[in-house]
Order: structure tokens, then sequence, then C-alpha cells
């Protein structure tokens, strides 16, 4: 169950991750698309001259952009090697078309168009937080970090502006990087929550699970004294049946009996307090108080001798011999908290009541009927 929960874990997240490998190929496509057209209007047909000459890498890049949207749609692994568009191909021609447009200008259009670089640079570096990789956001800052300040140098933006620029940059590197790394512990804490209550689940009724999920300490630390139905069963000449039985026929066996007495007790709002060999032991009316625990204990009861009776017929078909079991019942005052020690604690139930209920049980083995109750 651990190795199949990380697997859903690790298959959710990379199922997102090359999601966005594709949405993003979507965006990259259009945005070129747009900015490319926005060139050619704005360079022949209003005639600005800063807008002319780019149209070969713009080309170029509408041609790569469309290739890495073909890319992701295809097998995973031609998506994760299209993941690392950002780096190499987004970041290389957002720089090379800057430069260009920057060359004629004057001073002042050269500052803005470093700026605007330091602008794009940045963008690029909070959308490779997308690939949920620490390498992919380490790899795309320092990259980002030597186009811009080879943008400033060729576009005389002063070196303070550079310098502020630069620790900007570093700024959103480190902030990707705590992005990817907050998603791994986010997915760590969902991965560990699980597996508590998957846990809990397996081993404790989900009245008891709810309760020690729960962040309020809602039962004091010397337990609470209630009002409850206890009920013991076990199966009847156990010791008898498992002596011809293989080891691991014994643990089926029980597995099968537990199973269906387990369900009986969840069904009817019981709480399973421990297996004890072939039996078990459960109770009603805690860890929240029920005035009703005495009538859901019955009924506990009565589905369990329905239950086995529907197992022992298949036990019949299989060429097996029916099972029987003694259910001892009793209510009455009891205390139920955390018993043992620090280091090992168990949320059980302790009182006379517990001892007469167990006793009762007993009884069955001695009277006619297999099913005692009080």
């Amino acid at each position: 169950m651990l190795k199949e929960t990380l697997k859903l874990l690790t298959k959710e997240l990379e199922t997102e991750r090359l999601g966005n490998v594709r949405r993003l190929a979507h965006i990259r496509l259009f945005t070129v698309l747009v900015f490319f057209f926005l060139h050619l209007i704005l360079g022949y047909v209003f005639h600005l001259q800063s807008f002319r000459g780019k149209e070969v890498l713009f080309s170029v890049y509408f041609c790569i952009s469309g290739l890495l949207w073909l890319a992701a749609k295809q097998s995973s692994s031609i998506r994760n090697a299209s993941s690392f568009a950002i780096p190499f191909v987004d970041l290389p021609f957002t720089f090379l078309i800057l430069d260009t447009w920057a060359e004629g200008k004057g001073m002042q259009g050269q500052i803005s168009t470093g700026l605007l670089g330091l602008s794009f640079m940045m963008l690029f570096i909070s959308l490779s937080g997308f690939y949920f990789s620490k390498i992919q956001s380490v790899l795309t800052g320092i990259i980002a970090l030597v186009l811009t300040l080879l943008l400033h140098l060729e576009t005389q933006v002063p070196r303070d502006s550079t310098f502020i620029g630069l620790v900007l940059l570093v700024v959103s590197v480190v902030a990707s990087h705590m992005k990817a790394s907050r998603l791994d512990v986010l997915v760590r804490r969902s991965f560990d929550e699980h597996l508590r209550t998957e846990k809990l689940s397996r081993y404790f009724s989900p009245a008891v699970a709810k309760l020690l999920q729960s962040k309020q300490d809602d039962v004091p630390q010397d337990g609470m004294e209630l009002d409850l139905t206890i009920l013991f069963a076990d199966i009847r000449d156990f010791t008898k049946m498992s002596s011809d039985m293989s080891g691991q026929d014994t643990v089926r066996l029980l597995n099968e009996v537990h199973e269906q007495l387990v369900k009986c007790i969840f069904d009817t709002n019981g709480t399973l307090d421990k297996y004890i060999g072939d039996g078990v032991m459960a109770y009603f009316g805690a860890p929240a108080g029920n005035e009703l625990h005495a009538d859901q204990a019955v009924a506990c009861a009565i589905k369990m001798r329905f239950a086995i009776a529907e197992l022992n017929k298949t036990r019949v078909n299989r060429g097996q011999e029916p099972i029987h079991i003694g259910i001892g019942l009793h209510s009455g005052r009891a205390v139920v908290g955390d018993v043992g020690a620090h280091f090992r604690r168990e949320f059980t139930v302790i009182g006379d009541t517990v001892n007469t209920a167990s006793r009762i049980e007993a009884l069955t083995k001695k009277t006619q009927s297999r099913y005692s109750s009080e």
C-alpha cells in the first residue's frame, strides 16, 4: 500500500507537469505569433523603423515554437525534452530580438530596451516554476542572468540599474526554487497524511481514527468515564480446529472471520478495540457519547450471527467445516482513554464492565447456546 500510494502521488505530479509543458507550448506558439504580426504591422503598415529587420528571427522562433507545440503532443519522453525550451529557446531568442531592436536607438531607447529585457527574463524564470523542477529553475536563472548582463552591457544601461536588475533576477530564481521546494514538501506532506489515514483506517475504527486525526485534545489526559456497552466475540473450539491446520491456513481463517465481525462492528457504529487471538473486543458509545449504545451492540451481535451463517455456507461449499462463535455483551460505566507507556499508548476501555462482558462471553463455552448477552 505504501509503494502504491507513493506511485500514485508521483504519477499525479508527473501528469500535471507534462500538462504544463503542453499548456506552455500553446502559450508560446500563440504569443510568438501575436508578436510576429505586431512586428509586421507596426513596421510595415505604420512605418516604424525600429520594428523592421527582425523577420528572420521571428520566423525561426515561430517555426521552433510550432515544433515544440507538436512535440508537446507526443510521448512523455519527448515532452520531457521539450520542457527545456525556456532556457535554451525562449531566453536566447528574446535576447537576440531585444538586442537587434536596441540597435540604432539612442541612449534612452537602449536603456528602455535593456530594462524591458529584465522584465522578460523575470517572466521566464517565473514560468519555469510550472515544470516543478529545481534544476529547471536554476538553469533558467543562470542563463537569464548571463543574457541580462550582456544585454545591459550592450544597451548602455547604468551600472546601478544593472546591479539592481541582477539582484532582482537572483531573488526571482530563489523564489522559483522555493516554489519547487515547497511543492515537494506539499507532496510529501500529502503522502504522509494519506499514509497516516490509511494506517489508522486499517488498525482503528472510523470513530477512533477521526478522533486521533483531530487536532483538538477531546480526551482528557486521565481518560473519561462513559456509559458503554462492551462486546466480546471469539471462535468456539478454535484451538481444536487449528491443530490440524497449517500456519498460513490458520491466519487465513482468522482474517476471514475477523473481516466479517469487524464489518458488523463498523456498520453498527461500534469501535473496534483490539483483536484477542481468535476473538475481538469492541465497544459502543465511545469515544463520543451515545445513548443508543446498548441497542447498537445488540444489533451488532445479531448481524454477526447472520454474517457467520453466510460465511459457513461458503465454507461448506468449499468442503470445510462450519465455525461457531460466542458473543458476550454487558453495559455499564467504563473509562475510555490512552493507556500505556508514553512511547507506546493504546486507546482502549478499562473497568469492571469490560471484565464482566469478557466473563459473559466465556460462559457461552459452558452453555448450550453459543451466544450469550446481558
